[in-house]
């Protein structure tokens, strides 16, 4: 029967059964631990065992709801936080006015007139988060995120979007105005960690055993994100994030063996109508921003509710509330790079400039006013980015960061296009460094058009690749001692080439690839 009950009414039910039976019968049985444990045992199995199959239908739904999720933006008002949706009622209403359960005159009923199992009317209030309504359209949208699990409104909240008029100018996020930046599915996972959270205030022999299903949930939707948008590994980049993922995909990703310790959620899979290989809508950034920074508010939650989940964890158990938030929840954010890599690595013709960098003679024998044609490239390269980015930036405002990050992505791919580029010089002169010199410095005065990012990505790396083009024999073999660790064996024996022929003997030379053969041996 307990199940054909609504979730707030079982959780109030199985914390009215647990605490007054416990209750009684510690008073007419006596205190002695040996006997409360005799009354507490089967009520927390029981309670378990009801948690972990609530549990497993969430994740059921949760996989359900990102398998079927389009990341549009969800419209919600700036003013929004979760104390405002109706599974977070209770904590402003133990704050206001705390309700004991055995309050009244020593009786194990709050009334003695009254049931325990009578429902308080604040758990039929309607949510009232958006406050005053300033269109018709605001109406309805209210409305549909009071419901318990809300239709993706994909279409509307498109034609929503598709009133901003698209410019060259990028329209950059303010929370203030805009609001956070979260999804359908964002809303629902945030519903059902408030009814987790009520159930650790009631349940609190369970507390933990929620918790740890509270952060399944966020991993859950991390790992999705991840598989459906990180273009690229992070074992190298970043091998914390990646045993992080590691760990998700063991513990909770259903594999070829279920896991009999743990839950078994199916793998995640992206929807076929989200598109991440078409160059005109910048390989997918505007679902990869939704996705990656609804996860980051979602994450920002926890640090709202960090107090309260303190209180309700036994002490013994906090080290895993401790690492949770000071490992998954900052690696949760390190999670970007991965995903805008996506739209970096791609956005520009890295290969067609390489190709024409290629071509280039740099052993030249006189000064050059104007840089290469393959650096225009560059830069009409950059304003298409551009213009794509604001095009998107019409629909979903771009925060200031994300643009700042993905603008730096592109930079780094560049920077180690004109390291390949300069790498793959056979000969040359010193006119033919200076053009390098020159190419370099047009580019960097370019950017600034764009962003500003101080320091630039690469640019030292590139500087001083350029700068060893001028280094004596004896200046050079101290410089590859000292930076060969920043560069490749093709980048540094491109150096040697270049600059032995001035020292008129290939012993030098050999000898030079051979310190560099060793150093890259012992690394």
């Amino acid at each position: 029967m307990l199940h054909q009950l609504h979730h707030l009414h079982q959780i109030r039910v199985e914390a009215v059964v647990s605490t007054q039976s416990t209750g009684v019968g510690e008073e007419f049985c006596g205190t002695s631990s040996v006997q409360c444990a005799l009354l507490r045992d089967p009520l927390r199995a029981q309670s378990i065992q009801y948690f972990r199959s609530y549990h497993a239908a969430r994740c059921e739904e949760l996989c359900m709801f990102l398998n079927n999720e389009l990341w549009e933006l969800w419209p919600v008002k700036p003013t929004f936080t979760t104390f405002q949706l109706k599974e977070f009622q209770f904590m402003a209403t133990k704050k206001n006015a705390k309700i004991k359960l055995n309050e009244s005159l020593g009786g194990y009923f709050v009334d003695e007139n009254a049931s325990p199992f009578a429902f308080n009317q604040e758990e039929q209030q309607e949510e009232s988060f958006f406050g005053s309504h300033e269109s018709d359209e605001d109406d309805e949208v209210d409305e549909a995120l009071k419901q318990e699990f809300i239709d993706d409104g994909t279409e509307e909240t498109v034609n929503r979007f598709k009133t901003k008029k698209s410019t060259s100018k990028v329209t950059f996020h303010n929370s203030s105005r805009d609001g956070p930046i979260l999804t359908n599915t964002t809303l629902n996972v945030l519903r059902y960690l408030g009814k987790y959270m009520l159930m650790m205030d009631s349940l609190k022999p369970i507390a933990f055993d929620v918790l740890v299903s509270m952060a399944q949930l966020f991993e859950y939707y991390m790992y999705a994100v991840y598989v459906f948008f990180a273009s690229t590994s992070v074992e190298t980049t970043n091998p914390k994030l990646a045993q992080l993922l590691h760990k998700i995909q063991n513990t909770i990703i259903l594999g070829d063996e279920p896991n009999p310790d743990g839950v078994n959620i199916p793998p995640p899979i992206a929807s076929d109508f989200i598109e991440l290989h078409n160059p005109q809508n910048l390989f997918g950034l505007k679902e990869r921003l939704i996705a990656t920074e609804s996860l980051v508010f979602l994450g920002s939650q926890f640090d709202l509710w960090k107090d309260y989940l303190d209180q309700q964890i036994p002490e013994d158990k906090l080290n895993f509330l401790n690492q949770f938030y000071n490992q998954t929840l900052p690696l949760s954010r390190e999670l970007r790079s991965a995903v805008y890599s996506g739209v970096a690595s791609k956005a520009m013709s890295y290969g067609a400039i390489l190709t024409m960098m290629g071509n280039v003679r740099w052993d030249i024998k006189e000064l050059m006013s104007e840089p290469n044609s393959y650096v225009y490239v560059m830069i009409q390269e950059m304003e298409a980015m551009q213009q794509k980015m604001s095009c998107v930036s019409a629909h979903v405002p771009i925060p200031a960061d994300v643009y700042k990050r993905i603008w730096s992505l592109c930079i780094q791919e560049i920077s180690k296009v004109f390291l390949e580029g300069f790498g793959s010089a056979k000969k040359c002169t010193h006119e033919g460094r200076a053009w390098m010199q020159l190419d370099f410095q047009q580019f960097v005065v370019q950017v600034d058009q764009f962003i500003s990012i101080k320091p630039m990505p690469g640019k030292e790396l590139v500087e001083n690749f350029i700068k060893a083009y001028y280094l004596t024999e004896q200046d050079l073999e101290e410089w590859l001692r000292g930076n060969y660790m920043n560069y490749s064996s093709k980048h540094l024996n491109s150096i040697i080439n270049c600059t032995t022929t001035q020292f008129s003997k290939m012993m030098q030379r050999n000898r030079l690839s051979g310190i560099v053969d060793e150093l890259l041996k012992k690394s």
